[in-house]
């Protein structure tokens, strides 16, 4: 049976008789006649007090208590009377015992039948009244109230509801909520919420520890060579940022993927200043002389850091694509802003886009869609607007001369130079989607707006497309050996070996095939690594964006660190 009822084994587990082990450090103290070593430890090394005589089931009140009665044990209220008729009190029922030794030490004679008479008569007494006593027994109030909550169960609530706060990004405040507090009553009222100050002081710092420990001892076990992409950011509170992230592949050929840091910097943006922060990071997760390759984007002063710190630099594959599709489209910048204007009148007026919505309808299209606004930090959200603007080309002609004050409408030529810009911007758009989606998930972004992706596959149109391109000229390759390749047997293997569909994983391959390769799969361990793009710092700026938002604007720069080092960093 369970006896702990002390909050402090809300942070830490047995392990024997004598020893218990801390939850978030793992360090090991006794505990075999006091808990004092263990509240000193939570107190000095984590910063976690304790009430004095605090339990795990504290304010729980009795009264509330219903859980499932399927999880629990019916007990049966020993405190109704055996007996509800009561026998005169100069008579008093023997026991059994009693009733056999006044047989035995009874008369032969006549008394003895008279004596064994008022024996039976009281025992059929007794039975009749144990008979009715059952009878009228019913299930008291104690069968319903649950047991009280374990450490262990606690300790599961308690992570689930960390989750909502580290993986949802939900305020600390929540707790505090009256709705929120009555859900989590009716699911469980032995369940005692903390208040936001102990899951801010407490919970949050303790889960961060625990967790920056066990990525620690990944990343010394498994990262032999990593690749290491950074990015700077501003919030809403004028406040900067700076995230680091690494990339490696573990012993099973996974990628995988680290948030090492994302701290407040408030420095200026010099070269020798970021060249600081970074190595003082690098120093930190003792990554000196794994680094194979540093994924930025093109600014001047962090590509200067980088080369300090004598890292091999490649400028963010993504942001190159970028900064060449951006400058091409100013060329057409009269043009996109005439465009822009449509689609802005049509979003902002209700009466436009009603009616744009009954043209299509009336048009035999069963799923009306809507014109699309571009984003200016996103080039390809502009492809998006111009992509659905043809798309729409018909319906939005036939509304536009319906409705009074429209704005001016283009012409036949203006619609071919925008049909003709979409071609040209395809198979930017293929490669800058392709490098920026992560293994088996798309951007976070894209989800808000699931009409962005929602375009034509490649294989089945006309349009020129950066993957047939590619794809013509690998089915193209025959692996031819020269006289020193076929030498190296393994190397000969390899290169004669079928070429890989563009679209299958090529670290599950390397798995597979490990053992046919000894030597290559070291370097493709290697190598493999590396990233082209800085894009998993860009996804953890938006995440940052969730964070700070209105109702948690005065979050710290720590708790915001924590918060993203968890949902980043979240087995």
């Amino acid at each position: 049976m369970d006896r702990r009822s002390s909050s402090v084994w809300a942070y830490f587990t047995i392990k024997d008789n004598v020893n218990a082990k801390s939850d978030i450090c793992h360090k090991i103290y006794s505990y075999k006649s006091t808990l004092t070593n263990l509240k000193k430890h939570l107190s000095s090394r984590h910063f976690i007090f304790l009430k004095q005589g605090q339990s795990i089931n504290e304010n729980q009140s009795t009264e509330s208590s219903i859980d499932d009665p399927s999880s629990t044990h019916h007990t049966y209220d020993n405190s109704i009377n055996s007996s509800s008729i009561s026998l005169p009190s100069t008579t008093s029922i023997p026991s059994t015992s009693q009733q056999n030794s006044l047989i035995d030490s009874a008369p032969s004679n006549a008394n003895a039948n008279a004596f064994s008479q008022i024996v039976t008569g009281q025992s059929q007494m007794q039975a009749d009244n144990n008979a009715k006593s059952h009878k009228r027994k019913q299930l008291s109030i104690a069968t319903y109230i649950p047991k009280k909550m374990t450490v262990d169960m606690k300790k599961d609530i308690d992570q689930s509801l960390l989750n909502l706060f580290t993986k949802d990004y939900q305020p600390f405040k929540l707790v505090e909520d009256k709705g929120f507090k009555q859900f989590v009553k009716m699911l469980n009222p032995n369940y005692t919420l903390p208040n936001c100050h102990s899951i801010s002081k407490q919970y949050i710092p303790a889960l961060y520890e625990k967790r920056l420990r066990e990525v620690k001892e990944l990343v010394v076990q498994e990262a032999k060579h990593v690749c290491l992409t950074t990015d700077c950011w501003t919030s809403r509170n004028n406040e900067s940022f700076m995230a680091i992230t690494i990339h490696f592949v573990d012993s099973n050929f996974s990628l995988q993927s680290i948030l090492i840091s994302c701290s407040s910097f408030n420095e200026n943006h010099t070269a020798i200043n970021l060249s600081e922060q970074i190595q003082k990071t690098i120093d930190e997760w003792q990554l000196e002389g794994k680094i194979k390759l540093a994924v930025s984007d093109n600014a001047t002063n962090i590509k200067n850091a980088l080369g300090l710190l004598k890292l091999k630099h490649l400028g963010c594959f993504a942001h190159t694509l970028n900064l060449i599709v951006q400058s091409a489209l100013t060329l057409e910048n009269e043009l996109i802003d005439k465009v822009k204007t449509i689609v802005t009148y049509f979003r902002r007026s209700t009466v436009a886009n009603n009616k744009l919505k009954t043209y299509q309808i009336n048009n035999g299209i069963d799923k009306p869609k809507k014109l699309l606004q571009d984003v200016q930090t996103r080039w390809n959200s502009t492809y998006y607007m111009l992509n659905r603007f043809i798309e729409l080309e018909n319906p939005i002609r036939g509304t536009l001369g319906l409705l009074d004050k429209a704005p001016q409408t283009l012409n036949s030529d203006e619609w071919s130079i925008i049909k003709e810009l979409c071609t040209v911007l395809r198979p930017f758009e293929e490669a800058t989607r392709a490098v920026s989606e992560r293994s088996n998930q798309l951007d976070e972004q894209n989800q808000d707006q699931p009409d962005y992706i929602s375009i034509d596959n490649p294989s089945t149109s006309n349009s020129p497309s950066i993957w047939e391109t590619i794809d013509t000229s690998i089915a193209k390759l025959i692996p031819s050996g020269t006289s020193k390749s076929r030498a190296i047997i393994e190397v000969q293997r390899y290169l004669e070996d079928g070429m890989l569909k563009r679209n299958m994983d090529p670290l599950k391959w390397w798995q597979e095939h490990k053992y046919n390769y000894p030597y290559l799969h070291i370097l493709a361990k290697q190598t493999l690594c590396c990233l082209g793009t800085s894009v998993p710092c860009e996804r953890i700026f938006s995440k940052a964006g969730l964070i700070l938002n209105d109702r948690r604007c005065r979050l710290k720069s720590e708790k915001v660190e924590m918060l993203l080092f968890l949902n980043y960093n979240s087995t």
